[in-house]
């Protein structure tokens, strides 16, 4: 053939390398180049090729797309590794000049490296057209042997076909009618045009095998039946019938050995694994093929996979109708290729046969003279229709009769055909479908069972979907699917996991994480979840120290920032907030006046100095306390007193000169005007963070109200089952613990370690509360947070109760929290059994607390600013 581009490919120097040289080429040239191949890894993955290939051609949805991955990804791994830069190249300018001379091109290896026998070429894909090679030119293995440029051999039709099936009784047992009847049917139109004659030989047994090769001509030699690949001897073995029943594995060498009896010898030699043995046992025919011809057979086809029914007899009525009608052998493999793929749609079984040829030439045979109709229309229908053997003309020999020639049909009288009833029939072709049915059912399972493994879990699923369409209840696969399901599931929450971390949204970053570290898939997702809650911390304080910073809280400012400190050194101090903080300390410590150090003062009596009148002399010395540095611009909210308990009128005392004011107003006082700030933490709270806390919970609780209240009377199409519940994990997440958190800036219950880390659980209880939702059933992370958040409300409001100025607020802080458990009241006075929205009437009563409390802290605030304002005024004056 004058348009062949043979590529010769052997080992390189080092292990997994190997070198590729175009031999011949229609474009000319002599390219070469070195590649790598993973011959292992490939090797590792056959079964599942096999697998993914035989479970093609079940007909069930959405298979094709996902089973054809796998052969696409083994065959542009084998393209991309044999056609480099060069080779492609001349490949491509060969095509162009097949096609410029109205031929096609044929693609011939030529495989040098033993270990080369066993990849599938037959999958080679080429991305760029994104085609596969053997579908539009005919690909064929070249196996390096003498060149003795054999000539084709003339045959006289028909074209005789010599069958064997062997099935040894401790392998997986074959349908030996069914398997003979699918050749039959395969070949019954060449057989009634009288192109092709079967001859079914009686058993696989080497001595029946013989004799049927002795009573010859035999032009091809069909074999079906289990083949291996034995590593120890680097040969391929195929399995006769024994003696005994058992199989009697033969070498390719023996195998050889026996085809050599037949006269002339077989110039074809077909090789088909069964279909319907338990999958995972594969008919590796491939080292069995390649020393076939090495020793001397012209071609042989063999099945590099198990194969379907339907695919076996496609390709056999393809591959011998070309052959009968005088195509060359590589043509013939195309043509029955391309029978495989008409149905059904989508099958990959198109890339089971392999071709090995020796020699030069690929036309085996020359077919002289026309077809003469069959000798017996009875044995053609015989052989078609029942599997058994066919005989030959009526005047066939005995087995003693010497071979005659090409027109001498002689076949043995054991070869005459058995009748079978059509009962035995029709249970032998209902038995072959039911073995088809489980061979494909198992190779579904291990396919989805590799992807599942692999972790291509939207592939396990879907083949697991299909594998229970066609048997619900198949094994474990139910647990298996489910199982990838689950873990598609947690793969989908760690990717917006990680989408949640590149965006910064460390707390739905870190959410994510939590649900996904108890998994040994994620084994990173634990680190990350502390990660991400370590930035939400330094985030959060980081936000309140720009807070205290706009304010011109100077101190509380350092000391945000020291507690940043401890969590991350570079984030102590952002923006420079907490150097120019420092800064603006030292300035008005620069501008203060030495401190008047004054001590409370004994009752007076008649005979001392009247009361006003006192010289520091004459005060009783104290230790000296430590003095908040003062701000650069005090803010004139932090007075003596509360919005409930406003502070007297101070005025200022006309005292003699050098004689201090009364130790009342110059205890802890400071210049600028600024409020004492009391020992014991007992300062005023900050009117600012005090008004928008109580906008919050104002907020909060009115919004959740008008929540509450659509849910019960007003949801008719159940908008709270179908996301709605979004807005109560907002109120009871979210917008009241930041109303808690200003609560807390803003220095209540007081401002003692105590207090803050009372009024952190708050907020921490109230958000883990919110954020765990409300849901049809009782979430025990959401009771226990409730009722951790109540605990905390109410250790916060004794606490402000206890103290003088924080008094009036702590009802406020006590009743919003203490009521948090109303919400696990249900209808007719049933407690934690369940929650729904039917049942919210208490979540509406505890809203309206929280709303209520929201108020009276804004009141609060305004009452203080009249106060602040009151002061000042007289102050002024």
């Amino acid at each position: 053939m004058d348009c062949d581009i043979e590529l010769e490919i052997d080992a390189g120097s080092a292990r997994g390398e190997y070198t590729v040289r175009v031999v011949r080429a229609p474009a000319g040239g002599h390219a070469s180049g070195m590649f790598t191949l993973d011959v292992e890894g490939i090797l590792e993955r056959l079964p599942q090729l096999e697998a993914t290939v035989l479970a093609s051609a079940v007909a069930a949805r959405r298979t094709m797309p996902v089973a054809e991955m796998a052969v696409r990804e083994v065959g542009q791994q084998l393209f991309q590794a044999l056609f480099t830069r060069e080779v492609y190249g001349t490949y491509r300018a060969s095509l162009g000049a097949a096609q410029h001379a109205g031929q096609q091109l044929r693609v011939v290896l030529r495989l040098s490296a033993p270990e080369l026998a066993t990849m599938p070429w037959e999958t080679l894909f080429d991305p760029e057209t994104e085609t596969y090679l053997c579908q539009t030119e005919p690909l064929l293995r070249h196996v390096p042997a003498p060149d003795y440029n054999l000539n084709p051999l003339d045959v006289a039709p028909p074209l005789r076909i010599l069958g064997i099936v062997a099935s040894p009784r401790d392998l997986p047992s074959l349908d030996v009618t069914a398997e003979k009847d699918h050749l039959s049917r395969a070949l019954a139109g060449p057989v009634s045009e009288g192109r092709v004659e079967l001859v079914w030989a009686k058993s696989g047994t080497w001595d029946d095998v013989q004799s049927m090769l002795l009573a010859g001509p035999w032009h091809v030699v069909h074999f079906v039946g289990h083949g291996d690949y034995d590593s120890r001897t680097d040969e391929g073995r195929i399995a006769l019938v024994g003696p005994d029943g058992r199989a009697a594995m033969v070498r390719a060498v023996r195998l050889m050995a026996l085809l050599s009896v037949a006269a002339p010898r077989p110039r074809l030699v077909v090789l088909n694994s069964c279909s319907s043995g338990e999958m995972g046992q594969s008919d590796l025919f491939s080292g069995t093929a390649s020393a076939l011809v090495r020793s001397g057979i012209g071609a042989v086809a063999a099945m590099q996979f198990a194969i379907s029914d339907y695919a076996a007899i496609a390709f056999a009525h393809g591959f011998y109708a070309a052959i009968a009608n005088g195509r060359t052998v590589d043509e013939a493999a195309r043509v029955g290729r391309i029978s495989v793929m008409a149905s059904p749609d989508g099958t990959l079984e198109w890339v089971t046969p392999a071709l090995y040829v020796r020699g030069g030439t690929t036309q085996l045979f020359t077919l002289t003279g026309t077809p003469r109709a069959p000798a017996s229309v009875e044995s053609s229908t015989t052989a078609g229709t029942s599997g058994g053997q066919a005989t030959g003309p009526a005047h066939a020999s005995s087995p003693a009769s010497p071979p005659g020639t090409g027109q001498d049909h002689a076949v043995p009288a054991q070869a005459a055909p058995v009748p079978t009833t059509q009962p035995q029939a029709n249970a032998g072709q209902a038995n072959a479908g039911q073995a088809m049915k489980r061979a494909q059912l198992r190779a579904l399972y291990v396919q989805a069972s590799a992807e599942l493994r692999a972790r291509r879990l939207e592939q396990a699923v879907e083949l697991f979907d299909d594998l229970l369409t066609l048997e619900p209840g198949y094994r474990d696969a139910t647990a298996l699917r489910d199982k990838a399901r689950h873990r598609l599931e947690l793969d989908r929450t760690y990717r917006e996991a990680l989408k949640a971390e590149e965006t910064e949204d460390w707390l739905a970053a870190a959410d994510g994480f939590a649900a996904v570290q108890d998994d040994p898939g994620f084994p990173d997702a634990a680190v990350r979840r502390q990660d991400c809650e370590r930035r939400q911390r330094i985030s959060d304080l980081q936000g309140e120290l720009r807070y205290h910073s706009s304010l011109g809280s100077w101190e509380a400012v350092l000391d945000v920032s020291a507690e940043l400190a401890t969590v991350d050194p570079d984030a102590a101090d952002p923006d420079g907030l907490a150097t120019a903080a420092r800064a603006e300390i030292q300035k008005a410590k620069s501008k203060e006046p030495p401190p008047v150090e004054t001590a409370e003062v004994p009752p007076a009596s008649d005979d001392e100095t009247p009361h006003g009148s006192y010289t520091a002399a004459d005060l009783p010395v104290r230790p000296p306390r430590k003095k908040a540095p003062a701000r650069a611009n005090p803010a004139p909210s932090l007075q003596t007193g509360s919005a409930l308990h406003p502070a007297p009128s101070v005025t200022k005392p006309e005292a003699p000169a050098g004689v201090p004011p009364s130790n009342a107003v110059l205890r802890g006082s400071k210049p600028g005007g600024s409020a004492p700030v009391p020992a014991g933490g007992s300062a005023p709270p900050l009117r600012t963070p005090l008004l928008w806390g109580g906008v919050a919970l104002i907020v909060a609780g009115g919004l959740g109200a008008c929540f509450a209240v659509y849910f019960l009377w007003l949801d008719d199409n159940y908008w709270y089952e179908s996301g709605g519940d979004g807005s109560l994990r907002i109120v009871y997440g979210l917008v009241a613990p930041l109303g808690y958190l200003l609560l807390a800036v803003a220095g209540l219950p007081d401002r003692t370690t105590m207090a803050r880390v009372v009024m952190a659980g708050v907020v921490v209880s109230g958000a883990l509360f919110g954020l765990s939702g409300l849901t049809e059933t009782v979430d025990p992370t959401t009771v226990i947070a409730g009722f951790v958040h109540a605990g905390f409300g109410l250790w916060a409001g004794i606490l402000a109760l206890r103290s003088r100025r924080s008094e009036p607020f702590g009802w406020l802080l006590l009743w919003p929290t203490v009521t948090v458990p109303l919400v696990w009241v249900q209808d007719k006075g049933v407690f934690l059994e369940s929650w729904y929205r039917t049942h919210a009437y208490f979540v509406l009563i505890q809203l309206l607390v929280l709303c209520a409390s929201g108020i009276g802290f804004a009141v609060a605030a305004r009452r203080l600013r009249a106060s602040e304002k009151g002061q000042e005024h007289e102050q002024a004056g």
